[in-house]
């Protein structure tokens, strides 16, 4: 037996790890760190029976991250506050866009606001809308991403307790 007859012992693992390691490298570069953003309930005075939706957004980097999205935007789409002010409930009423800086590590909630057209929705229909981030200082990749937040209408109302039981619709 000679040495070439072992080559392929080595390569193919070799070539595994090699796939494995590149895999990780990618994952560990562009989704690693990507925050965490979903929908939640809470009472809007503690011990209250009354709850709000926020948006709740977790920076899992160390490093401060840059949040924003539109505003001012069209029907069946979800209105972000930064949070109950007057001030901040206008401006998202307002065209434009809102940009908040998120620490690292740390984790905000972000009033919800339904669309203008809410009473209109059906229950089964969706309502969304796109953030995006991007770190305050990129080390590669200089792009804003983006993550979609969505519910239904019929989902945002359980979170609210807001559903009669389903045989009285």
């Amino acid at each position: 037996m000679s040495a070439a007859d072992f080559v392929p012992y080595f390569t193919i693992p070799g070539s595994i790890i090699g796939v494995v390691t590149g895999a990780f490298v990618i994952w560990e570069r562009f989704f690693r760190y990507q925050p965490t953003a979903f929908i939640i309930a809470t009472p809007l005075i503690p011990g209250g029976a009354q709850k709000g939706c926020y948006l709740r957004v977790v920076n899992r980097s160390e490093r401060p991250i840059l949040l924003s999205w539109p505003t001012g935007i069209a029907d069946d789409v979800l209105r972000i506050a930064t949070d109950h002010s007057t001030r901040s409930i206008v401006k998202s009423l307002l065209h434009g866009e809102k940009a908040v800086v998120l620490d690292g590590g740390q984790e905000a909630t972000f009033p919800v606001l339904t669309p203008p057209n809410w009473r209109s929705l059906d229950p089964d229909q969706t309502i969304e809308t796109t953030v995006r981030w991007r770190f305050v200082q990129p080390v590669i990749w200089k792009r804003d991403r983006s993550f979609l937040v969505r519910i239904s209408k019929r989902s945002y109302l359980h979170l609210l307790d807001q559903v009669e039981d389903d045989a009285e619709e």
